[in-house]
């Protein structure tokens, strides 16, 4: 695998008016970027259509970034294939500012009754379920709200630049979770090497979770449930050194259930919870060659 294929694809979210053409192409050319614009109709007399020709565009790699027209944001599956393949990145202004852009003569936005300012939308624009949706969609979002075009162009090629080059950075570091090991050097003198080899699985993990499309509010459990878990092992366990398979055997089943109970929660559904997400991260490491599959341990 060559060095660009690391570089995920970058897909531009958002609605109709909300500068994914614009800033798109403004930002790839500055850049030197491939572009490649879906968020306006395909101009041809008969096959391909957008959805083909972002599944090719995807499969060939042929663009940098994509803007994902709004009929191909209503679609979970191409939502899903675009997490797969790389990260969502919604674009932001105020509901005001994108109706009168995009030319609908329909409302695309859904005001809140309470809110009494800027249409019911609020002075950041956020207050709308349209917002809501697919903030939680999309792995990272720039609010453009009253941004001249220097500046959303500017907070655009900020962004993006960011993307990609965190993901050069090793999995831990994407993932933040370095601060892991300090904290378990500190709070159970684990040995630092053995720490760094859990943490830079768990990232792994949690990245290959994001990937298929994982909630937001399914990978929060599944953080706290690996902190969970790496501190048991460090505490009961105390691997050493950086042995990748002697170190992470510990994961082969849900570790020290009965003391996660007793020093984190005897919910049923948590337990429940833990035990869920500790048994997709062995199965997890024994896909990615990390630890023996189970009937060859």
């Amino acid at each position: 695998m060559n060095e660009q294929q690391h570089i995920p694809i970058i897909f531009l979210a958002g609605p109709p008016g909300s500068g994914k053409t614009t800033l798109g192409s403004k930002v790839c050319e500055e850049l030197g970027l491939r572009f490649l614009d879906l968020s306006r109709p395909i101009r041809s007399s008969g096959p391909p259509d957008e959805r083909e020709v972002l599944e090719s565009a995807i499969s060939d790699r042929s663009a940098d970034v994509v803007a994902l027209s709004w009929r191909l944001q209503q679609d979970t599956a191409v939502r899903a294939l675009a997490r797969l393949s790389g990260v969502l990145l919604l674009l932001w202004a105020h509901p005001l500012e994108m109706q009168a852009r995009s030319g609908h003569s329909e409302s695309l936005f859904t005001p809140v009754g309470r809110l009494k300012t800027k249409g019911g939308f609020g002075r950041h624009g956020t207050g709308c379920r349209e917002f809501r949706r697919l903030d939680r969609t999309c792995d990272g979002t720039l609010l453009l709200v009253d941004a001249s075009l220097e500046e959303a162009s500017a907070a655009l090629e900020e962004g993006i630049s960011a993307i990609r080059k965190e993901s050069s950075d090793p999995p831990a570091v994407r993932e933040g979770l370095l601060g892991w090991v300090r904290d378990w050097q500190q709070d159970f003198r684990a040995d630092k090497r053995a720490a760094e080899v859990i943490v830079d699985a768990m990232a792994r993990y949690t990245l290959h979770l994001k990937s298929q499309g994982a909630s937001r509010r399914k990978l929060s459990g599944v953080y706290d449930d690996l902190d969970s878990a790496g501190m048991l092992v460090m505490m009961y366990d105390a691997p050493k050194g950086t042995d990748t398979e002697n170190i992470l055997r510990h994961f082969y089943d849900p570790p020290w259930e009965s003391s996660y109970r007793r020093k984190f929660s005897d919910s049923p559904s948590a337990v429940k919870r833990y035990t869920r997400t500790l048994e997709g991260f062995s199965r997890f490491l024994q896909d990615a060659g990390m630890l023996p599959r189970d009937d060859e341990a």
